[in-house]
């Protein structure tokens, strides 16, 4: 029997980019779906955008950050799979397809895909060939290892889907995680600890906005940096971490060493490195003083 699919949507003070993710659900080659919207106490019309594409919306009286909001969705949902994006992506027409493709496999829990980021001139294009989100130019299995047979350790939720008995069983996403940062990497540590499998589907794609400024990729990585303050706390060992991160540096000099932003690329990745240690400090520093 074909699964129902619950489609889960965090989101913040994004009314315009909501609609174009909700219209590419309605775009759907597969039709037995349910929209989950949850409105992290947004300050514009999301909701209400929400509301003209299905009766499934939720709005927190606070910002809860996205791991709270994510698993709200997941408490109202119906379906035998739950599969997740941003409102900031839309999704290709036959992404819950291939979602139902991966789970025809009993043994697969969780599956995810790639992120495609449209071309946005020199500075945003440098900024998404450092692979996020969802591995952003690089592909998903350039910045996370996935083995000879598809399997991989990580996820992105962006572009995520995971059997809601799976959610059952394990939890979903760790409430402990305040930010739009590290909640996911925390997910797959789990999950990859407990067995978990995870499929990697290249065919499973959903199209990213870019980011286009050293400004918006300054705030970004400081905010990367902040999450992984929570990463620490939770793991303490993160060489695991940091070993991937090296790995997924060289692949991405590998892939672009005769590219003509290879510069802005190098200069783009060892701040990467700088921001998000400042980013750890800052929130260190917040915590202790409360």
């Amino acid at each position: 029997m074909t699964p129902k699919i619950s489609v889960v949507i965090p989101v913040f003070n994004q009314a315009a980019l909501l609609k174009k993710a909700l219209e590419s659900l309605k775009r759907q080659t597969f039709k037995d779906f349910e929209i989950i919207v949850i409105d992290d106490c947004s300050k514009d019309n999301s909701s209400e955008v929400a509301r003209a594409y299905t009766q499934k919306v939720f709005k927190n009286i606070e910002n809860k950050g996205p791991a709270r909001t994510r698993n709200i969705g997941i408490s109202n949902s119906e379906g035998e799979i739950i599969a997740f994006t941003d409102s900031d992506c839309d999704v290709n027409e036959d992404w819950l397809e291939e979602i139902v493709k991966t789970f025809q496999n009993k043994d697969i829990q969780v599956s995810v895909g790639n992120t495609t980021i449209p071309p946005s001139g020199y500075i945003g294009d440098s900024i998404s060939t450092l692979g996020h989100p969802g591995g952003g130019t690089m592909g998903f299995d350039k910045m996370w290892k996935v083995d000879k047979n598809g399997f991989a350790t990580n996820i992105s939720s962006c572009n995520l889907a995971i059997r809601k008995s799976t959610l059952e069983k394990y939890n979903g996403f760790d409430e402990t995680f305040p930010l739009a940062a590290g909640e996911e990497l925390e997910l797959s540590q789990r999950y990859k600890n407990l067995g978990v499998k995870i499929k990697y589907n290249s065919k499973q794609k959903v199209n990213h906005i870019p980011r286009k400024s050293l400004k918006s990729f300054w705030q970004w990585q400081i905010y990367r940096g902040r999450g992984n303050y929570y990463i620490k706390k939770k793991f303490k060992d993160v060489h695991p971490f940091i070993k991937n991160k090296i790995w997924s540096s060289k692949n991405i000099i590998k892939k672009n060493i005769c590219n003509n932003k290879l510069p802005m690329i190098l200069i783009l990745l060892s701040l990467s490195f700088v921001l998000q240690q400042i980013g750890y400090i800052i929130e260190k520093r917040k915590k202790h003083k409360n």
